[in-house]
């Protein structure tokens, strides 16, 4: 993938907040980024915040903070989980 590419993907997903080149995932919010080869994609779970280099992408996961540091020809997509419903009940589920 480019980097338009990957920041117009960013722009569109809901959640996310763009400051500079740097991105923040709203807390409530769960966002992946798939990462590797076709058919051998690795996925970076909750990922709480991005920044786009000019030759790569810098992305922070929630869990223990860890930084990943891929090329942008590495990445595959990514996935937006907004936050779970209110608890109330549903038709047809208790």
């Amino acid at each position: 993938m480019e980097r338009p590419t990957f920041e117009a993907m960013l722009e569109a997903a809901a959640g996310v907040e763009r400051d500079g080149s740097d991105y923040t995932v709203a807390e409530d919010y769960s966002l992946s980024v798939y990462i590797g080869k076709p058919g051998q994609a690795m996925e970076v779970s909750e990922v709480a915040e991005l920044r786009l280099d000019a030759a790569f992408c810098e992305a922070t996961s929630r869990e223990h903070g860890t930084v990943y540091y891929v090329e942008y020809s590495s990445l595959h997509g990514l996935c937006v989980r907004p936050p779970s419903g209110g608890g109330g009940r549903r038709t047809g589920f208790s």
